[in-house]
């Protein structure tokens, strides 16, 4: 791995945690806690399998959440 990959590498690592701190930080307050959070992961993703992975983790909960809550609000609908 040259000089420069390694650079690239470390300044992803570096973005994508501080910024899933950041989002650790504000979960306890009113905000996009979580949204923050998945950013990191994305940042991370780039350069990283394991962000990946989790990143399409949390993409299926969310879609399960979101499934779970539409069918709900349609069993209110009636």
């Amino acid at each position: 791995m040259s000089p420069i990959q390694l650079l690239k590498k470390a300044a992803i690592l570096i973005a994508g945690v501080s910024v899933i701190i950041v989002g650790i930080i504000l979960l306890p307050l009113p905000g996009p806690g979580f949204l923050i959070i998945a950013f990191g992961l994305f940042i991370l993703s780039t350069e990283f399998a394991w962000a990946e992975r989790r990143l399409a983790y949390l993409k299926s909960k969310y879609k399960e959440l979101l499934g779970k809550t539409k069918s709900k609000s349609n069993k209110d609908d009636h």
